[in-house]
Formats: C-alpha cells, structure tokens, sequence
C-alpha cells in the first residue's frame, strides 16, 4: 500500500501543478485577448472618427457645391429677367414711337391743304408721264 501512496501523491502533486500551470498560462492568454480587444476597439473607434470627419467634408463640400449651382442659377434668372424687360421695353418704346409717327403724318395728310397740294403733285407727275409717253410714241 505504501507504494500505492507514493504513486498517488505523486499523481496529485503533478495533477495540481498542472492544473496551476494550464490555470495561469489561460489567465494570460485572456490577458492577451483583452488588450487584443482593447487595441481592435480603439482602433474601430479612430477609425470610424476618421470616417466621420470624411463624410462631413464631404457632405460640407456638397452643400457649397449646391450653394454655388443655386448662385449660378439665380443669376441666369435674373440676366433672363434683365433681358426680357429690356425687350418689353424696347418693343413698348418701338410702339410708342410708331404711333406717334403714324398720329404726326396722319394729321399732316388729313388736312386739306395738304391734300390738295398732294393732289395736284399727282396728277401733275401723272400728266408728265402720259406727256412723255406720247412724245415717246411719236418718235418711234
């Protein structure tokens, strides 16, 4: 029996050694693991800061891009405005002109001096003409 008992303590003497050695070799590996953890956290987190400041750039720049092309466009409406009404002006202003012009000579010939007077230089002109058209003739 006494060399059953040597073999037992011997067996539970090398069971708790290696029980204490697989026991501290696993609180080191979690060690590891955790500052493994720890270092892939921080850098998902500095990575997702990195992502964010990108993303609000480029938002930023997008905004002054829209900002721009809305500047752009309201100045095009507002040449095309300027346009128009220097047209409408210019066509209003033609209109007014003519009018007048057509009221001006319209009152010159409707009076009747100067009819007759209009008259006469007609049937005169017309006159030269049949004359010379005889003359003409008769040459011939």
């Amino acid at each position: 029996m006494e060399t059953h008992i040597f073999s037992i303590i011997t067996a539970l003497i090398s069971g708790i050694i290696t029980y204490l050695v697989a026991r501290s070799g696993n609180k080191k590996d979690i060690e590891v693991l955790k500052i493994q953890n720890t270092a892939d956290m921080e850098k998902l987190i500095n990575q997702h800061k990195i992502d964010v400041e990108a993303m609000k750039e480029k938002h930023k720049l997008e905004l002054e891009l829209k900002e721009v092309e809305q500047k752009y466009k309201l100045e095009i409406l507002k040449l095309e405005n300027e346009n128009e009404i220097k047209k409408t002006t210019e066509i209003a202003n033609n209109e007014s002109v003519n009018s007048a012009t057509s009221q001006i000579f319209g009152s010159i010939f409707n009076k009747d001096s100067v009819q007759e007077q209009l008259d006469k230089a007609i049937k005169e002109a017309f006159n030269q003409t049949k004359v010379k058209g005889g003359e003409n003739r008769n040459d011939n």
